[in-house]
């Protein structure tokens, strides 16, 4: 019998990293930092960058600066604006693209919003985070033992909508709804830019 060894687990690296009073931060939004519910687990931020409107043709460009070193998910929070709303599966076709201060492209995709992963609040079923997980794929490393594994890797540790900041970089950020999905009008969406934390013990 094949032995599956994950290799890949949410954003370990960096776990020492404090956020609570995390100020480096300069660029659009509003930075908040989610300090840790106890020793065992990481703080976490959001950078939120405001509302989106996915319900009409229309490109956002953002600047980024300052942000932690530590791996990061570039998403949507999504919430009903009436709470007899029910589903929240905005179909928007998109294109979200990250720059470094060079003008390297450090990720970029084109999905449909219904393709991409959903996080629900564990409290709130009504409130989602809609982001992007790269491949898995397996890699042999001995007879019947296979590591599973991110690929393809891009600049700065990019993995679909994650990546891993360096502190020092100034970065660009354009969100464009290229197909409107005119039932997202009845939904709240904001771009924003979160911590990948582990799970805590």
């Amino acid at each position: 019998m094949k032995r599956i060894v994950f290799a890949i687990v949410f954003a370990l690296s960096g776990c020492t990293v404090p956020l609570k009073h995390y100020e480096a931060y300069r660029g659009d939004g509003t930075f908040t930092s989610h300090p840790a519910p106890s020793a065992l687990c990481q703080d976490g931020y959001t950078v939120d960058l405001g509302p989106i409107a996915l319900d009409q043709l229309s490109h956002a460009h953002y600047t980024l600066a300052g942000l932690p070193n530590v791996e990061s998910i570039i998403g949507v929070a999504v919430a009903p604006k009436t709470t007899n709303s029910e589903d929240i599966r905005p179909q928007a076709l998109i294109t979200i693209t990250l720059r470094d201060e060079r003008g390297h492209i450090v990720l970029s995709l084109q999905n449909h919003l219904s393709e991409w992963t959903r996080l629900y609040a564990s409290d709130d079923p009504q409130h989602a985070f809609i982001y992007q997980p790269g491949r898995l794929i397996d890699v042999a490393v001995e007879p019947g033992v296979v590591h599973v594994q991110r690929f393809p890797i891009g600049e700065d540790d990019s993995w679909g909508t994650y990546f891993t900041p360096r502190s020092a970089a100034r970065y660009t950020l354009d969100f464009t709804v290229d197909e409107p999905d005119a039932a997202s009008a009845d939904l709240d969406v904001r771009l924003q830019v979160r911590r990948a934390l582990a799970p805590c013990p």
